[in-house]
């Protein structure tokens, strides 16, 4: 069973990254609690010598947490599996917050061309190192039968497959993609096979001269190609790194990735 968190702000978006996170939290046999960050009632616009301006904020505070309430009972109010917590806090300081009990943050990607909110992004994975779920833009996932596990033998890509074992223990298929020219990991089967995953194929993808970028075009390809419905993989970079921290083959895959990837670093 997994325990995943999903945040959301009272935004027209709040209601379709919800359908997701409940299907992923499903799909595992897992616990969604839904986050919704208050926006500050009173915003500072500026110091002027000893006095400080401010503008009251909290019509639109209130307005978003009705929102976000409202959201949250329409998705998940019949789930007995499903809970919203209300924290008065930034993203980032929520997900500091509730990271050491989740096993899984889910995020939204912004849009078709790009990646996840950056700030939180950020502080999931770099700063709480915790393991996250990105799904592509207005997309539920109508079930995960088939995982692709982009394989290279590393400490990322080992804690990603840790963090997938609930997803890829009801799994009907699961494809491991290696580059090309990369014998089959016959320890992984080991690994996957001591958690009852027997039902593995491998396949090769990439070429001969490709950037970062077109490995990571290859990779998801190849995970199309084989019908995946997940790719679990490693994430590279650091939180100094592009904006969201990505090495550059990391940063294709989760911004264009037409099926839900989950990243651990």
């Amino acid at each position: 069973m997994q325990s995943l968190a999903v945040l959301i702000d009272g935004s027209e978006n709040d209601a379709a990254s919800l359908k997701c996170a409940m299907k992923l939290a499903q799909a595992a046999g897992g616990r969604l609690t839904v986050v919704h960050t208050k926006a500050a009632e009173v915003l500072p616009a500026g110091a002027y010598e000893i006095a400080v301006a401010a503008i009251d904020n909290s019509a639109y505070a209130q307005e978003t947490l009705k929102r976000a309430r409202d959201a949250y009972a329409a998705v998940c109010g019949q789930s007995t599996d499903a809970r919203m917590v209300e924290i008065d806090a930034s993203a980032a300081e929520a997900i500091q917050k509730i990271s050491p009990y989740h096993d899984l943050v889910v995020l939204e990607r912004v849009s078709e061309a790009e990646g996840p909110d950056a700030v939180a992004f950020s502080t999931a994975l770099w700063g709480s190192h915790t393991p996250i779920l990105v799904n592509p833009p207005n997309t539920v996932p109508e079930s995960i039968k088939h995982i692709a596990i982009a394989w290279n033998g590393t400490p990322q890509a080992g804690r990603a497959l840790r963090a997938a074992l609930p997803y890829l223990q009801k799994a009907v298929q699961v494809t491991i993609l290696q580059r090309k020219g990369t014998p089959d990991d016959q320890d992984l089967q080991r690994y996957l096979q001591a958690h009852g995953i027997k039902t593995v194929a491998f396949r090769g993808y990439g070429g001969h001269g490709l950037t970062a970028r077109g490995w990571g075009r290859a990779l998801l390809a190849e995970a199309k190609a084989a019908g995946a419905d997940l790719l679990v993989m490693g994430a590279f970079g650091s939180s100094m790194g592009s904006l969201l921290g990505f090495g550059r083959a990391t940063e294709k895959i989760v911004g264009s990735s037409p099926v839900p990837v989950l990243l651990s670093a």
